[in-house]
């Protein structure tokens, strides 16, 4: 049976089914992704994909995302901590 995600490190934090779930009863279509990000919305309203890193509320990010972040400075990938964060993140996009 294939992978949902290719990548050895894929593990999803535990409030991201709360947040999908609150960002889709919202009226916004949400992708799971593997990265950069974690998941890619599409904002009806603005007519623009948003890209959002879900962390837990102590949750840090990996080196692999500090050095994405340094090589592209200027995208803009907002860190999501809870499901209101998200749907403001996402509104303001």
């Amino acid at each position: 049976m294939p992978r949902k995600n290719n990548r050895p490190d894929a593990r999803r934090d535990a409030n991201e089914p709360e947040i999908v779930d609150w960002l889709e009863l919202h009226g916004f279509k949400v992708h799971r992704i593997g990265g950069p990000g974690d998941l890619l919305v599409w904002n009806y309203d603005s007519r623009h994909w948003v890209c959002l890193e879900v962390k837990t509320e102590k949750g840090r990010s990996t080196p692999a995302q500090k050095d994405y972040a340094e090589k592209n400075p200027d995208i803009d990938i907002p860190i999501v901590r809870t499901k209101e964060d998200a749907l403001l993140q996402v509104r303001s996009r």
